[in-house]
């Protein structure tokens, strides 16, 4: 495929997946549209069929590669429960109900079976993309379908280690059995590999702070298991599934993942644009009576296989049916597996055109299907005698969220640690990028949360869950990568607080015009606190230092920067004097104010002073009024500089002492 080539399926496939944006519905169907258009079966723009199939072939080889680096063992476990109560029967029902109405029309049982397998598997990346979009991927219904297709993903490996041995044996060929063993013996080698090798190579490959080498060393990893899988018969795609998921545990899977997106984004929409390109719409209008009975078939069965075993296992009828309607599509590994079962002729050409026809149309129902749940639902809500079988719960549910309002700390450097160390000490919640690999290892040994990660990527700060932050702080030492991070956090959360270390205050103008809310600059923070130190030497309270510092800070240090500003109020121990503070009095019982009202003591007309509050026993009076009678062992808060406040403890201290027998009293 020429460079012509690729620029009319690329413009084609743009066009055509904006007028699907437009218009809502997933970008993998208007991938698989364009594909139809500029296939060799209609407009014949691209017409070779070799090149499609390579392009088939690496576009899943990296798209598999990046689920299974999305994938994690900690994750499967969270959802271990809703895989198997309701993953499992979904499966084995889809399975068995392609089995039944199939097995007739296509005549081998073994086709059957496979038909089935193809049938239960659901489209992750539609599905995911949906819900997200509704923001209910938190929700009970988004959780459910989330454990399913990750359920059915795994099932992807077994799915493809069977394609061998329900294929009718060739007698020249490999026997099925053996091709199953050596694949099993790879599969095994693999993860050992990517268990306890592949790490520890990398941790090398890290070190050396290449990102180039860091780049080839990912892509011999997806492309060297693809090819060892392929080279025993199986499919490429799992060799490359199996890499991901080893190394989606280890402290490299995450910036592993945001590497490749670029890769997977694009090479995977050539993979869509390729599977539409080998759709025939001549063979889809010859039988479209029999591809509609069967997308009718598909969405009901589906979407009762997964409905029904949600309620039976106790969720209401809005989450099991809106889990079910999300389910009821095929999934784009079934592609894959479709692919697979052509090439041992578990399918022909005409049983193939007509699956990927019905698998494009459920793909295209099911944003309708998933925006229909909740009318369906309340619909059958309304039938009382369901409610006898049923838990009827029509209310929406509100999404949860593991980690929210948290903070993301960009470096692990002295000022990172410290206030990694100070929020677990607060109990708030946290979560630290650095992109030194000892640190990381050394750290997440010892429990911190930190992740290795590039804080400049968009998939890192979503991977940390920018979107949900509360605060993000940047403090690593290089000022282009602190510029780019804080400008793509402020594009991707408009709403989270960004925090700034830089060291000079040249960069601060620019930091807050890329969405910064505060800079901290070393050197002025440095000034700051050696002016506080100086200010204690000469006895001025500490709240009258606070609000200084805080104003220079308020002013964006412009006392320090603009020439003669502090000047315009000189200060002077002298002056020191003239500074409004607070001081609290306990009065006497024998104070000749007791008993009489702050109205009639007249303290700031005589002083200057004002009592701004009163703590009596337990009770403290805030701002009391001209009527309030002070008592005995009152706590009297007064304001005013240092003279005034003098004059008022004066006013009120009684002049003498009392007499013992006044004590005794």
């Amino acid at each position: 495929m020429g460079l012509t080539d690729l620029l009319i399926l690329f413009t084609v496939a743009g066009v055509v997946v904006y007028v699907f944006q437009r218009v809502r519905l997933p970008s993998i169907v208007g991938l698989l549209t364009a594909g139809v258009l500029v296939g060799p079966h209609q407009l014949g723009w691209v017409s070779e069929p070799e090149t499609v199939h390579l392009l088939a072939e690496v576009g899943v080889v990296v798209l598999l590669f990046a689920v299974g680096l999305e994938f994690s063992l900690s994750r499967l476990a969270s959802m271990a429960k809703l895989m198997f109560t309701i993953g499992a029967p979904q499966v084995l029902a889809c399975v068995g109900a392609g089995v039944v109405l199939t097995w007739g029309y296509l005549g081998s049982l073994n086709q059957a079976i496979f038909a089935g397998m193809l049938v239960a598997m659901s489209s992750t990346a539609v599905v995911i993309k949906l819900l997200a979009d509704r923001s209910e991927l938190d929700s009970s219904h988004g959780r459910i379908a989330v454990a399913v297709l990750l359920f059915q993903d795994l099932l992807v490996v077994a799915a493809v280690l069977a394609v061998p041995l329900l294929a009718t044996r060739d007698e020249d060929g490999p026997s099925p059995l053996r091709t199953l063993f050596i694949g099993v013996l790879v599969v095994g080698a693999i993860l050992a590999v990517g268990v306890f090798v592949l790490p520890n190579i990398l941790y090398a490959i890290v070190r050396t702070r290449n990102r180039e080498l860091f780049l080839i060393a990912i892509v011999l990893v997806c492309l060297g298991t693809a090819t060892l899988t392929g080279a025993v018969g199986l499919s490429p795609a799992l060799g490359a599934f199996l890499a991901g998921l080893t190394l989606s545990e280890s402290e490299y899977g995450h910036q592993m993942l945001t590497e490749v997106l670029p890769f997977r984004d694009t090479l995977s929409s050539l993979f869509f644009v390729s599977i539409g390109m080998l759709l025939d719409m001549a063979v889809l209008l010859e039988n479209l009576d029999t591809v509609l009975v069967l997308v009718g078939a598909i969405l009901v069965f589906k979407f009762l296989a997964a409905t029904l075993p949600a309620l039976l296992t106790g969720h209401s009828l809005r989450t099991s049916m809106s889990a079910g309607l999300s389910l009821a599509q095929i999934g784009e590994f079934s592609f894959v597996l479709a692919l697979s079962g052509r090439q041992y002729q578990l399918l022909n050409d005409s049983q193939y055109q007509k699956f990927l026809a019905a698998s494009v149309l459920t793909m295209v129902a099911t944003p309708f299907l998933i925006a229909l749940a909740p009318r369906l639902a309340n619909g059958l809500a309304g039938w009382k005698r369901l409610s006898h079988f049923v838990k009827i719960d029509t209310s929406p549910e509100s999404p949860t969220h593991t980690l929210r309002d948290h903070v993301i700390i960009a470096g692990y450097g002295f000022n990172g640690k410290n206030l990694a160390t100070a929020l677990r000490n607060l109990g708030i919640a946290y979560v630290v990028l650095e992109m030194n690999p000892e640190t990381v290892r050394k750290q997440r040994r010892a429990g911190e949360s930190i992740l290795f990660g590039d804080c400049t990527r968009p998939a890192v700060l979503e991977h940390a869950g920018l979107k949900d932050a509360r605060v993000f702080v940047v403090a690593i030492s290089d000022p282009t990568s602190t510029r780019r991070a804080v400008q793509l956090a402020r594009q991707l959360n408009s709403e989270v607080r960004i925090v700034v270390r830089t060291r000079y205050q040249s960069e601060m103008t620019d930091l807050y015009k890329l969405g910064a809310d505060q800079v901290v600059p070393e050197e002025f923070e440095t000034s700051i606190e050696v002016l506080a130190r100086v200010l204690r030497e000469f006895g001025i309270p500490s709240h009258v230092i606070r609000r200084i510092t805080e104003s220079i800070r308020a002013d964006q240090y412009e006392s320090f920067l603009v020439p003669g500003l502090m000047r315009a109020a000189p200060f002077s121990a002298g002056d020191v004097r003239l500074l409004t503070e607070t001081d609290s009095y306990t009065l006497p019982s024998h104070s000749p104010s007791v008993g009489k009202t702050i109205g009639e003591l007249r303290l700031r007309s005589r002083t200057g002073a004002s009592i701004i509050a009163i703590r009596r026993g337990m009770q403290l009076l805030t701002n009391p009024g001209a009527e309030v009678v002070l008592e005995p062992d009152d706590v009297i808060v007064m304001l005013g500089n240092p003279d005034q406040i003098e004059s008022a403890i004066e006013l009120i201290t009684p002049s003498t002492e009392p007499e013992p027998s006044e004590r005794a009293d």
